[in-house]
């Protein structure tokens, strides 16, 4: 871990403003006072420091006596530790400027020439160097201003402590002078400028909240008296920021975080860009911003919090103490931008920013930065789960925490550092960080002790923290949430009876719009479920579960903060209203969760970076909302179900397919605004460059939602980009049943939408868990069935465990929508055989869609395949395709009807690779390239071998309307935006495919290993094929699951020598044919699907 050293000496002197003068000479007077070094104020006087420090001096009636006392402090030094036989120009040069000073404060005059002042004063004679006769005037004028510069006596009193004075001996100077000193005098705004910052001062040093709301009074005061406009009026704005900046702090009410930052936008307008107050001011302005993201959730707050901290650092001369300050206030932002939208780029800079070489500390902040680099670290450890990171983390919370105890004054400081501390600690024993990353690098046998540290660090901070203190409750929290896992790992009852005490303190002692209002009644609800749990009353309700509910209901209608939090609060109230016997009031909650979603994953984020936050928020959220919804019950429930299943899943693919649909209608109404969108879509699948990349990417989210707004604000458009409903979803049933499978510990139901509406069939025989055993069963028995080398005798009965799931699909899925569809509509094809199927004219389509473990199943070729009659499978009923979602087929049959009614020239395009360096040779790959130009004739771009190159592919995209890969391709399941195609040079990635826009793209076959397969979000469609279908192929063939060469050559032989026109057709006739020829072998025939309408 980099060391942190302290601030080298500077040089303000140079600098020509009062204020950097003044500390430039007080620094050489403090250096002579206590070494004797009189070099310093040498070097002062030769620069002219003294001298322009008098010039800088107003003119006006009101003498600047701070700037007074520090020159004549300066030269008296000089002539009193100077030489034998000082020169009286010494003499005289310090006595002018100190006899004003005298007059109002005689400590603050050396006794010396005090001593003098005070004969001047009273006539009487002295011994000594000869006294100028203008001494005594200087000091008669000095007493007359007494009364009216007792501001500036205070003034000069604080600046002789480097500590910064005594504020409260400072106030009671200050308020009676401020009693007796009309409204129109000056120096009541001098007065009152002083007084706020002493008295904000004071309350930083102690706490205490009767002088930080008398500061407030105050302020308000100061701004009805300065003009607008102007540095005195920026001074007095910035200085009020603060104070009511702190206010906020202490009351959590939003008017005074809203007028903190008010008044800091006001300063910045009327300060100059080469003002020396820039960079401070930019750096509190970014701090209220952020406060209040943290109340209002709006994402602009963060966003311009973040600029106004760049401003800062960037306006900050490097090395300095004040620019670490402003860099660990930045990384702060950025760690909050990171776990609010999951930008990981923001999180890698935040690192850089505390990691990069020694910075230093400044002395009376040292803390602060120590813990704003802590907090870093900590959530770099949740993100990557290393736990040599966290150690580094626990050591800088460390130093904070014995800083701040080593410095004493405001408890709180203490308190905060305390509870960061303990909380990181708490992750130390926790079996997980925060994205279901296991921890890594750190010892075990650490994490016991770890528990009671986090206990012992998190019940201090509860201790020092005063009982009025607004952050009070969340240390409460904090405390009885490490009781709750101490009572969970020690089965310790007394623990979670605690926890639950102090949770209600929390609650109680909260004042209304608390930021962790949400967070503690939420976790006072787990606590009681977890009381009831261990207490196993067996009443009908027991009185726990509905003081539990009770709680979870509140934490729902308080929550306020950002999309994620709010979804987890919703959600844990739906799964308790559902496991309740609620079923209404769960659908409610799971609705208004689902209706979050989006928000939780805001444009800006790239590829792996949305899906990190939809694994994080929104697993299963879908798929649980319309189980509630049909637990709930209602005429309308399918049709609700099916929408809100719509509305939470295939979020990434909606945000294109939707634009796709929509976008014409916009540009019919305004086409100005349909170029903005379509500029800021462009911008944003385009990899951001140059400076601030991510904060660039924020701000066109940001213009991207207003435009969306604005559109939505015309006639005929309100629905803009919204989740389609069901007379819109309709469409995607024009060509048959769109059969979706739901998948939830609810309860599982297959949701059948036709042109005449939505019907739902439960599935009693489906469970969720089932599913997930399934699924794993299917996957391990897949390797070993196509496993080189392995023994016949395994592979023969891993065949037969792939065809006991397909039996099992069919017996509990298949079956049951067959039986609904041919009592309930036209799908009159139950005795059909495979034969006759795959040969009529107009075999009828079906298509599916599934969720959860399910997706990982291959449903289409569900059926007995051992049952000799051949009737019991769903290919010998229907031609299967799959759709991620009713959308994108509504979407894709809409695009087909546009092209329809405009005819292309079909540009075929066949990619080859049948050697590839470290992958096994692909023989088939040359006869596919052959079927497929034999099919598509003599225009067909060929490119094979070395010509298959990712520029060249990616040249040639645009053009093509019908393509054909033969090659090999690595699906990577735990980050499905990095599978990618092999190709001769570079691969071709997820995260690129996705990101074309391909116009003229008809239909995509992709014989490449597992180009089908979903990853950890199923309900995404996060794989190759999927990718294809994004960027504009209207229709795909892919595989779920590695297929053997020389069977992936014939399925493509047969399905490019079909006679069917249509590719659904063309695959069903080729996968009938291979399953007549070798039904027991499943591994063979059943991993290509058809994707599209």
């Amino acid at each position: 871990m980099r060391e942190l050293s302290r601030d080298p000496a500077r040089d303000p002197s140079r600098n020509g403003s009062r204020d950097q003068l003044l500390v430039a000479v007080r620094q050489g007077i403090a250096a002579a006072r206590d070494t004797g070094d009189l070099g310093p104020l040498r070097a002062l006087e030769r620069q002219g420091a003294l001298t322009r420090l008098v010039i800088s001096m107003d003119d006006a009636r009101w003498p600047d006596l701070a700037a007074l006392h520090a020159v004549g402090m300066a030269r008296w030094l000089q002539y009193v530790t100077g030489a034998e036989g000082a020169h009286q120009a010494e003499w005289e040069a310090s006595l002018q400027p100190l006899s004003c000073v005298y007059a109002g404060e005689r400590d603050a005059v050396p006794p010396e020439a005090a001593a003098v002042l005070e004969a001047v004063r009273s006539g009487r004679r002295l011994s000594g160097p000869r006294i100028p006769r203008e001494v005594r005037r200087w000091v008669l004028s000095g007493l007359r201003l007494r009364e009216e510069l007792s501001p500036d006596f205070v003034e000069v009193v604080r600046g002789l402590d480097p500590r910064g004075g005594q504020p409260h001996r400072d106030a009671r100077a200050l308020r009676p002078f401020l009693d007796r000193t009309p409204r129109h005098l000056p120096s009541r705004v001098r007065a009152l400028r002083l007084l706020t910052v002493t008295l904000q001062m004071g309350y930083r040093a102690t706490g205490d909240a009767a002088t930080l709301a008398e500061a407030v009074r105050l302020g308000r005061e100061l701004l009805l008296l300065v003009p607008a406009g102007g540095a005195r009026w920026a001074d007095a704005v910035a200085q009020h920021a603060r104070v009511v900046g702190d206010h906020y702090r202490h009351t959590n009410d939003r008017r005074d975080v809203d007028e903190a930052v008010d008044c800091g936008r006001e300063a910045l307008r009327h300060t100059p860009p080469d003002s020396e107050w820039l960079a401070s001011r930019l750096d509190e302005f970014g701090l209220h911003l952020s406060l209040r993201y943290d109340v209002s959730g709006a994402a602009t707050d963060l966003n311009a919090a973040i600029d106004a901290s760049r401003g800062a650092v960037r306006a900050t001369p490097a090395g300095s103490s004040e620019a670490t300050s402003y860099r660990a206030r930045l990384a702060g932002l950025l760690v909050k931008r990171h776990r609010v939208t999951g930008d990981g780029a923001a999180l890698d800079e935040a690192v850089r920013l505390v990691r990069g070489e020694a910075q230093p500390l400044p002395p009376q902040g040292r803390g602060g930065v120590l813990l704003d680099h802590a907090e870093v670290l900590h959530a770099q450890y949740r993100r990557t789960g290393l736990a040599s990171v966290l150690h580094d983390a626990l050591a800088l919370y460390r130093e904070a925490v014995d800083d701040r105890r080593a410095r004493g004054g405001n408890p709180t400081d203490l308190a905060i550092a305390l509870s960061h501390w303990g909380n990181a600690l708490y992750d130390l024993c926790a079996d997980f960080p925060g994205e279901d990353r296991p921890t890594t690098g750190g010892p075990a046998s650490a994490k016991p002790s770890a528990l009671g540290e986090a206990v012992a660090v998190h019940r201090e901070a509860v201790a020092v923290s005063a009982p009025d203190d607004p952050q009070r409750p969340g240390y409460l929290n904090n405390l009885a949430r490490t009781l709750r896992e101490r009572a969970r790992r020690d089965d310790d009852p007394d623990a979670l009876d605690e926890a639950i005490s102090l949770l209600r303190e929390a609650i109680e002692s909260a004042r209304p719009g608390h930021v962790f209002r949400s967070a503690m009644l939420s976790h006072l609800s787990a606590a009681l479920l977890e009381r009831q749990r261990r207490s196993g009353a067996d009443e009908p309700e027991p009185k726990l579960i509905r003081e539990a509910y009770a709680f979870a209901e509140a934490a729902a209608r308080s929550a306020a903060g950002p999309p994620g939090e709010l979804i987890r609060l919703h959600r844990a109230l739906a799964e308790l209203a559902s496991s309740t016997g609620r079923h209404r009031e769960a659908a409610a909650a799971y609705a208004r969760a689902v209706a979050l979603l989006p928000q939780a994953v805001p444009h800006q984020l790239h590829g792996s970076e949305s899906e990190t936050q939809l694994a994080r928020h929104g697993r299963g959220l879908a798929a649980d909302a319309a189980a509630a919804v049909l637990q709930a019950g209602g005429p309308d429930a399918p049709a609700r179900a099916l929408e809100i299943l719509e509305q939470g899943r295939g979020i990434l693919l909606a945000r294109t397919l939707g634009l796709h649909g929509e976008e014409e209608a916009l540009r019919d109404v305004a086409p100005a605004l349909a170029d903005r969108l379509a500029a800021l879509r462009a911008a944003l699948d385009t990899v951001p460059t140059g400076a601030d990349p991510a904060d660039r990417r924020h701000q066109l989210a940001d213009a991207w939602e207003l435009v969306v707004a604005e559109a939505r604000r015309l006639p005929g458009l309100e629905g803009f980009l919204k989740p389609p409903r069901l007379a819109t979803l309709r469409l995607a049933a024009a060509g048959g049943p769109v059969v979706t499978v739901n998948t939830s510990p609810l309860r599982c139901d297959a949701l059948i939408l036709t042109t005449g509406g939505v019907a739902a069939v439960p599935l009693p025989a489906l469970t969720h868990a089932e599913a997930a055993s399934r699924a794993e069963r299917f996957a391990e028995a897949l390797r070993t069935a196509e496993a080189h080398g392995t023994a016949l005798v395994d592979r023969l009965a891993a065949q037969t465990s792939l065809r006991e799931t397909l039996k099992w699909l069919w017996e509990a899925a298949a079956a049951p929508v067959l039986t609904h569809l041919t009592r309930t509509t036209t799908f009159h094809h139950t005795t059909a055989t495979a034969a006759t199927t795959a040969a009529s004219p107009h075999p009828p389509r079906i298509w599916l869609s599934t969720t959860g473990p399910l997706a990982q199943l291959p449903l289409h070729a569900a059926g007995d395949h051992d049952d000799p009659s051949g009737t019991r499978s769903l290919l010998d009923h229907a031609v299967p395709s799959y759709t991620p979602t009713v959308a994108a087929l509504a979407a894709a049959v809409r695009t087909a009807a546009r092209r329809g009614a405009r005819p292309q020239r079909p540009v075929p395009l066949v990619v080859a690779m049948p050697r590839t360096a470290g992958f096994a040779p692909l023989a088939g790959a040359l006869t596919e390239a052959r079927a497929a130009a034999d099919r598509y004739g003599t225009d067909t771009v060929l490119l094979t071998g070395d010509e298959a190159t990712r520029t060249r592919l990616l040249a040639a995209l645009p053009a093509s309307t019908h393509v054909h890969f033969a090659c090999h391709a690595v699906a990577d399941p735990t980050s499905p935006y990095g599978s990618h195609l092999i190709l001769d040079d570079q691969p071709l990635t997820v995260s690129e495919i996705s990101r074309l826009r391909l116009a003229r793209g008809e239909f995509c076959y992709l014989s490449a290993c597992a180009t089908a397969r979903s990853g950890r979000l199923p309900d995404e469609s996060v794989h190759i094929g999927g990718a294809f279908h994004l960027a504009g192929f209207g229709q795909v063939v892919a595989t779920l699951w590695p297929v053997e060469d020389t069977t992936a050559a014939e399925t493509a032989r047969l399905f490019h020598t079909s006679p069917h026109p249509t590719p659904a057709h063309a695959l069903h006739q080729a996968v009938c044919s291979l399953r007549a020829n070798a039904p027991l072998l499943p591994s063979r025939w059943a991993g290509h699907v058809h994707i599209g309408p």
